[in-house]
């Protein structure tokens, strides 16, 4: 999509002021305050990130069955990650191409399983005219066509457009882009932490929707990645990992994913609940060290994930804006875990308690969000417990400047 003049003077504005902004986090800025505010630097952004990276939209689990279908809205895009009848996962866009209606438009609450979420059926059935595709976007009936159009015409032409789909230790990745390389060379570090997590077998529970949230996406990244904030923010909630106990890696030109690990206070430790105690068993298969730590990992634009000893929980980040988003979380457990007696009741007890670490981030970072609107907003320094505040810089400058050179 061609980009306005704004977009472009807002890009070139910020890349001419970004030096040190991959520095050493002694001696690292940070970006521009436009790059979370503006309408022109999102308008750029759309195209320079979201319409070229992978962007991750749900785990396997989340549609187990043929014929389980995903409907999602991904930057005003409508889409359906689906299971076809063979059994593979596809994605392709949810607009009936007839008239441009989403074909899940209007969907209510009671029409998706209650389980995952999904919508099952052999068939996507636009509400309104009717069509129907099946579950490889190809139509397969259009009622009243034939006076105008044979029917048997509109089936050798009209499909529902594809969309680039990559399977990636469980989770699910699209992308816009058809020329896109791949992504799991990109995200080696990552990778190798999930090994032995073994997510595709996992077990998603029912994904949490989070919308409107006031706040730019890349700022939920740095506020999640980052520990410096935990002992304040989270006091009392936190203290299974301290944040003196986080360490960082180092990042490297072309890598695809932010990430470090933050050790547990002793083996017995959990950030599954405020008690600080593990509430279930562990993932079969960790390795010592990773039953030691909390690995906090982004693989941006789309996905922050906490791979925990007992738990797994993904937090997939839907923009609407520059300063703001909706947020789809889901969390992970073994099987024996899922199956174990009272296991509902504790994860429920869970999520109520969860609420409030949940509150105190959307206060913060809303809070941010409008500080950063400030003529007097800030550009460091920075604190060694926010290491990953420049790598993550770098890894969007990469793409800003990639983008703007194509142009």
């Amino acid at each position: 999509m061609p980009l306005s003049s704004a977009a472009l003077e807002a890009a070139r504005r910020v890349l001419d002021d970004v030096d040190r902004c991959t520095d050493p986090v002694a001696t690292a800025r940070l970006l521009p305050p436009e790059v979370y505010t503006s309408d022109n630097f999102w308008e750029f952004e759309k195209e320079a990130i979201f319409a070229r990276e992978w962007l991750c939209v749900g785990h396997i689990g989340e549609i187990p069955e043929p014929g389980d279908q995903l409907p999602l809205t991904l930057i005003d895009e409508p889409i359906v990650v689906l299971r076809d009848l063979s059994g593979e996962i596809r994605a392709m866009s949810a607009v009936c191409q007839h008239r441009g209606q989403p074909l899940f438009g209007g969907l209510a609450a009671e029409d998706r399983g209650p389980d995952t979420g999904c919508v099952r059926g052999k068939r996507m059935v636009c509400p309104y005219h009717n069509w129907q595709f099946d579950l490889d976007g190809r139509l397969v009936a259009a009622p009243s066509m034939t006076e105008t159009v044979p029917v048997k015409q509109l089936r050798e032409g009209v499909r529902l457009p594809q969309i680039r789909c990559e399977v990636f230790h469980g989770l699910i990745f699209i992308n816009f882009d058809p020329d896109a390389t791949p992504l799991a060379p990109t995200v080696a570090l990552m990778d190798e932490e999930l090994s032995t997590f073994g997510i595709e077998e996992l077990v998603p529970l029912p994904a949490q929707i989070f919308p409107a949230q006031q706040w730019n996406w890349k700022i939920h990244h740095d506020n999640a990645l980052e520990p410096y904030h935990t002992s304040y923010v989270h006091r009392g909630v936190h203290e299974a990992a301290p944040a003196k106990n986080a360490r960082f890696y180092e990042f490297h030109e072309g890598d695809g994913q932010v990430m470090h690990p933050t050790y547990l206070l002793d083996e017995n430790a959990g950030l599954a609940s405020t008690d600080g105690k593990r509430t279930t068993t562990i993932i079969p298969g960790l390795t010592e060290e990773q039953r030691k730590r909390v690995m906090f990992a982004s693989i941006p634009p789309m996905l922050f994930s906490i791979l925990q000893p007992t738990f797994v929980q993904l937090a997939m980040i839907h923009p609407t804006g520059p300063g703001s988003f909706d947020l789809r979380r889901v969390n992970l457990y073994p099987k024996s875990a899922v199956e174990e007696p009272g296991f509902m009741t504790a994860y429920e007890k869970f999520l109520e308690r969860k609420k409030l670490a949940i509150h105190q981030d959307a206060v913060t970072t809303a809070a941010l969000q409008q500080g950063l609107r400030s003529r007097y907003a800030p550009r460091g320094p920075l604190s060694w417990m926010e290491s990953n505040i420049p790598q993550l810089n770098q890894w969007l400058i990469e793409r800003y400047r990639k983008a703007l050179s194509d142009v």
